[in-house]
């Protein structure tokens, strides 16, 4: 409930929000924490005010929408650089937006083509007070490599390779030799909260960057010992303890590691762990366009093109990003035209609970996913970071549902846009009639 009145900042606005109890299956979280459920119904209602009002559907959102300075009174996200247009400025060039807009304005006959668009936002964290901690260990191995521990958990999202090079940069080593050990043994691992939220990137990261640095100090101070320069002289760089006046390499970080393990005197492990409270927490945007055509007499939608924009500040590691945002955008188009959780009325019982009948999207019902970025880093995150996990889902069934509506003038309030939806709400319209659509369908 709290998500509907920021996209649209509105003093006029009061929600009320009710937990109903029913036979079927208890609501999870899919992807995104009720925010594709929200920014459906927020961007199915944006766009329906601009038909209504006979206004441009962008220019719309582009006057409304919430303003570069924003801040929410309650989680203190703020909304620092003008990412809105620049995510609408790239989803439209992409798609052309505007050449298709006036190509379709006056459309006839059974098939008929739209465009829509939708914007959404996103809160990295998903507890908005300070709920969350991130901790960190790091040990070096006798080869200068680091074993890095943290109790965020890769899910196949990509998570340890990110972990690996936020280290990686900090500590001043090759990527190549920070090694994640054991991150989804909670009995080995150091302390996080979970994973979920699309937290992890931005939590972790701030465990990893603070005890990155004092690992660092604490091996330039060891480094001391042996190279009698003092600790501020030096830096590490490449896996190397250099001398900064001059560049010189004094020894390598396997040499420290071998020597002082060795040291008949002060013998020492060098190790560092960090545990990190996250007070802070951050917005991700960005926008969805999609292109579709629809068949009226066979109820049927094609998606013809789709892309999505997002601002997740900086990106650790693109290729990982774009793989990020093309699930997220399969999923969203299942959600938008396909999924659909079919029950007995008397019983509650689930009818379709496998994979054949419950109707995944998958490669062949997608069009090429084109996944665009603006990189505005966040200045609250260690690492520039915003999430990036479930954002890209719910800006792309609003989407989808715009396009339709483009096309054919049909507002669809409920999802998935199904043959069997589509049958009656173009009954309804007038847009088909009983006979004609039997044979059909």
């Amino acid at each position: 409930m709290g998500a509907l009145p920021q996209l649209y900042p509105c003093g006029n606005f009061e929600g009320d929000a009710f937990t109903v109890f029913t036979n079927r299956q208890v609501a999870g979280a899919m992807r995104g924490y009720g925010m594709p459920q929200a920014i459906f119904a927020l961007e199915s209602h944006t766009e329906d005010i601009a038909v209504k009002l006979g206004l441009d559907p962008v220019d719309y959102r582009r006057k409304t929408v919430m303003p570069v300075g924003y801040v929410d009174s309650f989680s203190k996200n703020e909304l620092y650089h003008d990412t809105f247009n620049q995510t609408l400025d790239a989803g439209m060039k992409y798609i052309d937006f505007r050449r298709k807009q006036e190509a379709y304005r006056h459309q006839t006959g059974d098939v008929r083509r739209g465009v829509g668009v939708s914007l959404f936002w996103y809160n990295t964290a998903v507890w908005p007070i300070a709920l969350e901690t991130s901790s960190c260990r790091m040990v070096m191995n006798q080869d200068g490599s680091i074993q890095l521990q943290v109790g965020e958990t890769e899910i196949g999202q990509g998570a340890d390779t990110a972990f690996s090079q936020m280290a990686a940069q900090t500590l001043g080593i090759p990527f190549e030799k920070v090694h994640i050990v054991s991150c989804q043994d909670t009995d080995v691992t150091p302390y996080g909260t979970g994973a979920y939220a699309s937290r992890q990137t931005y939590t972790a990261g701030m465990a990893i960057r603070g005890c990155a640095e004092e690992f660092r100090k604490h091996i330039l101070d060891v480094a001391y010992r042996y190279t009698r320069m003092q600790p501020y002289l030096m830096d590490i760089a490449d896996g190397n303890i250099i001398r900064t006046t001059d560049g010189r390499i004094l020894m390598t970080l396997g040499e420290l590691a071998l020597t002082v393990l060795y040291d008949r005197e002060r013998s020492e492990h060098l190790t560092m762990e960090k545990s990190t409270q996250i007070k802070t927490n951050a917005y991700s945007f960005g926008c969805c366009f999609a292109e579709v055509e629809v068949d009226i007499p066979m109820c049927r939608v094609k998606l013809l093109d789709i892309i999505n924009v997002h601002d997740a500040g900086l990106l650790i590691n693109p290729e990982l990003a774009k793989a990020q945002v093309h699930g997220g955008m399969s999923m969203g188009i299942g959600y938008a035209l396909s999924e659909k959780m079919l029950y007995d009325n008397k019983t509650g019982k689930l009818l379709n609970g496998n994979l054949l009948d419950y109707k995944l999207s998958t490669m062949m019902d997608h069009p090429h996913l084109e996944a665009q970025f603006v990189e505005n880093p966040e200045p609250t995150s260690a690492y520039g970071t915003k999430g990036l996990g479930e954002p890209p889902v719910p800006p792309v069934a609003p989407a989808i549902r715009n396009a339709i509506l483009n096309a054919t003038g049909i507002a669809f309030n409920e999802i998935p846009i199904r043959p069997h939806l589509m049958y009656e709400e173009f009954m309804k319209a007038g847009l088909i009639h009983g006979r004609e659509a039997a044979k059909n369908v």
